[in-house]
């Protein structure tokens, strides 16, 4: 659970930032435990957790059965077509299975799906499971157990390497994935505590203080009835702009919150490129256009497609063809990149032109994509 000790005081001492090794610091300070239930409330790793997990999900996820060295065909004569590609399991689309696999795999670094088995010991449904609630041992023959236990309802399950299908993220030991939210834990939790801070600074209406003073010597119950009043007058959004009434010399100064401001908004967005290093994300991916241009942004879009998104199709497809499919079968998964450059019509006729032309797909090929009829 999210801690609720109050955050440390954010001290800007000038217009330069500070060291980020005293950045992490201040976010070890502010009592911000990371886990994926904490990730998942900062923004800027919560977007690139979508980006992915709503990328991979939107490609589409066909059988093939190789006929030859050189020719393929969908395997939609086998069940298991219809479970990888339209229904894994009765309540879960294909599109909602694969984004929750990218999401569990994004915050806890593994994906679980317990496999029903069907006729002839091929599967019929997959059942993903919660890993928060998952415990992984590989045995002295090499092969792995899985105990379960449902977060829900305390109850145990064990299960053997083959009944079920493990996708795992980056893995050292080749067992477990390791869990990008611990990798990451130093800029989400500077993330999550400038988050924290900026709510907090904004909703006593973006002014760091107000200094009330007088020459006269106050006792201690009238300086804090004093600062209880202003504050229940003039606190927050709503009360902002309401004239102030001073008495016996009373006087009230503003501190200027003009370097706070900067200062904040340039560590925000080292935490939120460093969050983007973690998912190897353009940055315009999440919204944060500062640096794109029309050129970069093009190159930036393949680079998307070619370093972070394609890591993780390779990753689902081999564990689907270790886990899932026989071994002794010409059987193998495969997303469907083409799926990308649907929302750009011009790119892809484009492409389809270039295809033809060169012999690669036939005009009725090209239809089959679109879903035309043939001509």
């Amino acid at each position: 659970m999210e801690a609720t000790a109050a955050l440390p005081e954010i001290k800007f001492l000038d217009t330069r930032m500070s060291r980020w090794d005293d950045l992490v610091a201040m976010a070890g300070e502010s009592g911000v435990r990371i886990t994926p239930e904490t990730a998942i409330k900062t923004a800027a790793y919560f977007a690139c957790a979508r980006v992915v997990a709503e990328t991979v999900a939107s490609l589409p996820l066909h059988l093939y059965r190789r006929l030859d060295d050189h020719n393929s065909e969908r395997a939609k004569d086998l069940p298991l077509y219809n479970v990888l590609a339209r229904r894994p399991n009765s309540w879960q689309t294909r599109y909602e299975w694969v984004e929750q696999m990218c999401l569990h795999l994004g915050f806890y670094g593994n994906s679980y799906q317990f496999k029903v088995a069907g006729d002839r010991g091929s599967v019929s449904e997959l059942h993903p499971l919660n890993p928060a609630g998952m415990k992984v041992v590989q045995e002295s023959d090499k092969s792995l157990s899985y105990v379960y236990t449902d977060p829900s309802t305390g109850r145990q399950q064990a299960y053997r390497d083959d009944q079920i299908m493990h996708v795992r993220w980056l893995s050292f030991d080749g067992v477990h994935g390791e869990v990008p939210v611990e990798l990451g834990k130093d800029a989400i939790g500077l993330a999550r505590a400038l988050e924290q801070y900026a709510a907090t600074f904004y909703r006593n209406n973006a002014q760091p203080g107000i200094v009330l003073h007088t020459d006269q010597a106050l006792p201690r119950e009238v300086r804090e009835q004093l600062r209880d009043q202003w504050e229940s007058a003039h606190r927050g959004p709503a009360k902002a702009g309401r004239t102030a009434i001073l008495s016996n010399g009373l006087k009230a100064d503003t501190v200027s919150a003009t370097n706070q401001e900067s200062q904040l908004a340039e560590l925000w967005m080292q935490s939120l490129l460093a969050i983007c290093r973690v998912w190897r994300m353009p940055p315009h991916m999440i919204q944060e256009l500062g640096r794109a241009t029309w050129g970069n942004l093009q190159s930036e879009m393949v680079s998307f497609e070619k370093f972070t998104i394609a890591p993780w199709l390779r990753r689902i497809e081999g564990a689907i063809e270790r886990d899932v499919l026989p071994e002794d079968g010409d059987l193998y998964a495969e997303f469907l990149v083409e799926g990308l450059l649907r929302g750009d019509i011009t790119s892809r006729y484009q492409a389809y032109e270039v295809a033809i032309r060169n012999g690669w797909l036939t005009p009725e090929e090209v239809r089959m994509k679109e879903n035309l009829g043939p001509t």
